[in-house]
């Protein structure tokens, strides 16, 4: 078994630093690297430009992320207290985070006048490498608690083993980088790297919410016809990412 360790927050300097947000801090600046870095690579620009989306991209993750988070995992919390919808620091929910990143990357484009299709190459190219840093945060803070299980991959909660959701992702993300390394080396086509992250992370993600707990009460994530919010939007992530890969060399063939 995999001890517990809470490691939640540590001191250093005589200053407090919470590790979940140190470890998120940390990945929204190499995305950000990440992003500037593809962006000369494959000529996108100005720099400002691309500053400016990841800026948005990141402000309607947050922002997305809670609300959605509200609605779908918390809904009896906001019919208690409508304003739950707005505080942002009670939690974020992971696909709500990419919806409302998606949506307010679009919305600035739409404004400058931009095709989408690089910028959203782009951002997905970039993403994978703010993930792991992300999913580091969940695993150090234990906050997917998954069901019990008397595996070596369990981890050794208060109350008895479990696996851990966060912990358990943070595996993913590697794979996801190496993804699109290659694919961004081999296609120029645009969509390609966005639609072939869509279809990978999705089929890799809806299976695992199948180890979720289910008997924690109302720190269980809530079913809907007995899939996860999580699994749903895998399977509209997994159609898009599907119309994506189809549109994409057609459109090239036409050019």
């Amino acid at each position: 078994m995999i001890p517990y360790l809470d490691v939640g927050e540590f001191h250093l300097l005589g200053v407090r630093f919470h590790t979940f947000g140190l470890l998120v801090a940390i990945g929204v600046l190499l995305s950000h690297h990440v992003a500037g870095r593809r962006a000369k690579e494959v000529g996108l620009g100005p720099a400002s430009t691309v500053d400016r989306l990841v800026l948005m991209v990141y402000t309607g993750g947050f922002v997305g992320g809670h609300m959605l988070d509200s609605v779908f995992y918390h809904p009896d919390v906001l019919r208690q207290d409508w304003r739950e919808l707005f505080m942002i620091h009670h939690g974020l929910s992971s696909f709500g985070g990419i919806v409302g990143a998606n949506v307010a990357g679009l919305a600035y484009l739409a404004v400058k006048r931009l095709d989408p299709w690089p910028y959203i190459d782009l951002c997905a190219y970039a993403f994978p490498f703010g993930w792991l840093f992300g999913r580091a945060g969940c695993a150090v803070v234990h906050d997917h608690p998954g069901r019990l299980t008397t595996s070596p991959l369990g981890v050794q909660f208060p109350g008895g083993a479990r696996f851990d959701l966060g912990l358990v992702e943070f595996a993913l993300p590697p794979l996801l980088i190496a993804l699109v390394g290659v694919v961004g080396r081999r296609t120029r086509r645009p969509g390609v790297v966005a639609g072939a992250l869509a279809v990978t992370y999705a089929a890799m993600r809806f299976p695992l919410d199948f180890l979720r707990a289910t008997d924690l009460g109302p720190e269980s994530d809530p079913r809907y016809a007995g899939l996860t919010p999580a699994q749903w939007a895998c399977i509209a992530m997994l159609t898009l990412g599907a119309w994506m890969l189809s549109r994409t060399p057609r459109e090239s063939a036409q050019a």
